[in-house]
């Protein structure tokens, strides 16, 4: 044992001359690509030291003096100082190094990189001096005090720089808010543009972390840009890369803010937009825009509701909230110690009319209610009417219409309603008016002419109607087309069911797994039948705007269904689905390799029987499997078909090598066809190879792919 430690402790040592070193030659430094991805393992390991630090001052404190004073109590303490200096130096290596990539400030983390670099020599040295410095009671204590007392301070310098000033205490400390100046005073900039790029942006855009080399701290800084150049530029359909990113599906690596990261609400996006439209002004003041102005009409709705709301209803019981909390719903509080509570869905397989209802169990509490792209329906509106005390209520693109609207205006303190991409008139909308509380509306999109929604936008009155924005200067990114199909496996021929919420929308597919284009790929109608297995490719183009992404699902379909399936080879735990039945029991997974559904085999082949109690006419076998590059699930390296009469004696009918991938894709499922000639077989055997070594882009390059499959299909 005190072999390994000496030896651990020379590596240490090493490592702690090699970070003195490069302190002290810190501005010749270059770094090599090897070394910054070494750099990037950074916030990896930093919780490490961290933890360590935490436990040995904890040690000291709470644990008797004689048990610290045993062979085996010396040996733990040592031992656990010994790592924690180990872990320290090389995390502060890796963040010297990844503080030498471009977007860091070497000012602005000068506190973090030296302090960080101070505890970890300072591990060191007492781990080299532990008889006098360490394992004494007093000495001990002092020792691990003040490193404590370091590590706080530097993981506070940490946080701030990854997230932003004040990261670690914000829960607790109650922010310092500016008085709001009258709305004749307030600048446009000043006091309603930078609040939003305060809030969402400048963690990641500031002089301690300019992300893209953009920082947003001074208007000079702003203008000047990043990489990218400036953020906003009036000559592009986009209005430029601020914008622009902020577009892009949330999944996007470039769209901003980062997915994780708090969003833009459709209001702060109208507001920029508006803002950059107008020439992004820094001097103007809000009262001189036209009193018809929509920014104008957006910031009067801000002023004159910015003191924080004070509620008459208790808080509700928490274990509530935490059943009501399940995949793809969300119950929080609105803000710390509010009783007020805000509920939103993100996964449209999640909501259903019961699973509204169940929100009913805090109706007195609930005071927002995001519902924007799910699958509500008109009946739905009366579950919504009994939540009393609903002030936000967003109901976009859900298909809705203006049917039962009406039985909302029983909601006393509805202020703000989003109906934006449904089929919602302008005569539904006047009807607003007389709801006793509404201020705004959202009604983009709508089944409104443009014309009706111009006229709409001036109504006087006390709602502001936000219709939307026509320019030819301003192109919005159209959202996929919905697949309504709920089936995936083709039993009899099915009725292709393709819709999208945007008006003129015009939905262009494929079936051969190229991408359509808006003149070449057919333009989707009602009565397409499917009866093959097919790829189908969708996206969605309009004049004006930019196009969709794709929308890509994979129908199967099925003549003969095994009587029994034998697996040859067992899957890995805990991927084993339902055992050998659910590769034929026609129920097709999700993208969610945990969720049950999937069987995944890595370390051997996938290896199955299909046995057939009367012989069938086979011509083809379809493997339906899930991709995830990131999870290391690839396609298979092969599959073969064996079959015959005699289980013993089985030929091989077809195999198929399935082309991999060049670089890293979003989670799919994958279909893969075998075709052989029409034979009369009773047992079928599979034999599926998962990739030998991940190929060398992939993250975890010579590692062994997995194999992840539901269901096999014979026709």
């Amino acid at each position: 044992m005190q072999r390994w430690k000496n030896i651990v402790f020379n590596i240490t040592i090493g490592a702690a001359s090699l970070l003195v070193f490069f302190l002290i030659f810190e501005k010749r430094l270059t770094l090599p690509p090897w070394l910054q991805v070494f750099g990037r393992m950074h916030p990896l390991l930093l919780h490490f030291p961290i933890t360590l630090f935490v436990l040995l001052f904890a040690a000291r404190l709470f644990v008797p003096q004689r048990l610290l004073n045993t062979e085996n109590g010396k040996e733990i303490m040592e031992s656990l100082l010994l790592f924690t200096a180990f872990t320290a130096v090389f995390t502060s290596l890796m963040g010297l190094f990844l503080s030498r990539e471009t977007g860091y400030d070497a000012a602005a983390i000068s506190w973090h990189k030296w302090s960080a670099s101070l505890v970890s020599l300072f591990a060191v040295i007492v781990y080299g001096f532990r008889e006098k410095l360490w394992n004494g009671r007093v000495a001990g204590l002092s020792t691990s005090l003040t490193a404590f007392g370091v590590i706080l301070f530097t993981g506070h310098e940490g946080a701030g720089i990854a997230h932003g000033d004040g990261f670690l205490l914000a829960p607790v400390i109650k922010e310092k808010k500016a008085e709001r100046k009258p709305f004749e005073e307030a600048l446009v900039y000043a006091d309603l543009i930078k609040p939003i790029l305060d809030e969402k942006c400048m963690s990641c855009h500031n002089q301690r972390k300019a992300k893209g080399g953009l920082v947003m701290e001074t208007e000079e800084l702003l203008v000047k840009g990043g990489k990218g150049g400036a953020p906003w530029d009036l000559s592009k359909p986009d209005l430029g890369l601020l914008l622009n990113r902020v577009h892009l599906p949330e999944d996007a690596k470039k769209h901003m803010p980062p997915a994780g990261k708090q969003q833009l609400t459709d209001e702060e996006v109208s507001i920029l937009t508006l803002w950059i439209k107008s020439g992004s002004s820094f001097k103007q003041k809000l009262a001189a825009l036209p009193e018809t102005d929509s920014l104008r009409m957006i910031a009067e709705h801000i002023f004159s509701s910015g003191a924080e709301e004070q509620y008459d209803f208790a808080a509700a019981d928490e274990k509530k909230i935490k059943a009501l909390n399940v995949d793809g719903r969300s119950v929080a509080q609105l803000s710390l110690e509010s009783p007020a509570l805000t509920a939103g869905y993100f996964n449209s397989e999640a909501y259903s009319s019961a699973s509204l209802k169940e929100l009913l169990a805090v109706k007195q509490q609930l005071v927002v209610l995001e519902l924007d792209h799910m699958p509500v329906k008109d009946e739905d509106l009366s579950t919504i009417a009994q939540f009393s005390n609903l002030r936000k209520l967003n109901l976009s693109f859900t298909g809705i219409t203006g049917k039962n609207l009406g039985q909302l205006q029983s909601i006393k303190t509805l202020r703000e309603i989003s109906l934006s991409g449904n089929k919602i008139s302008k005569a539904d909308l006047l009807a607003l008016q007389s709801w006793p509380a509404l201020q705004r509306v959202y009604a983009w999109n709508t089944a409104m002419s443009p014309a009706e929604a111009d006229a709409l936008r001036v109504v006087k009155g006390k709602i502001a109607f936000e219709t939307g924005f026509r320019s030819d200067t301003v192109q919005m990114k159209l959202t996929p087309p919905i697949l309504v199909n709920e089936e995936q496996v083709i039993l009899s021929p099915v009725t292709l069911k393709l819709k999208h919420y945007i008006n003129g929308a015009v939905i262009r597919y494929t079936t051969d797994g190229t991408i359509p284009d808006s003149v070449r790929s057919p333009v989707y109608a009602p009565g397409i039948v499917l009866n093959t297995n097919t790829v189908l490719k969708a996206k969605a183009f309009k004049p004006g705007w930019f196009s969709s992404d794709v929308m890509e699902a994979y129908f199967y379909a099925t003549k003969f269904k095994p009587d029994s399936v034998i697996l040859l080879q067992l899957p890995e735990e805990p991927y084993v689905a339902e055992g050998p039945r659910s590769l034929a029991d026609l129920e097709k997974g999700d993208l969610n390799f945990r969720s049950g559904k999937w069987m995944g085999f890595r370390k051997n082949k996938m290896e199955c029987l299909l046995l057939f109690n009367a012989p069938v006419a086979a011509q083809s076998i379809t493997l339906s499997t899930l991709q995830d590059i990131g999870s290391y699930i690839m396609p298979p390296a092969s599959i073969e078909v064996w079959g015959g009469m005699d289980k013993n004696k089985l030929t091989l009918l077809g195999r198929t090598i399935p082309a991999q991938p060049t670089e890293p894709t979003t989670p799919s499922q994958r279909g893969f066809q075998v075709d052989f000639k029409t034979t009369n077989v009773k047992y079928i055997r599979l034999v599926v190879t998962p990739v030998a070594k991940l190929p060398a882009w992939h993250p975890g390059k010579g590692d062994k792919g997995w194999v992840f499959t539901d269901e096999i299909f014979v026709n």
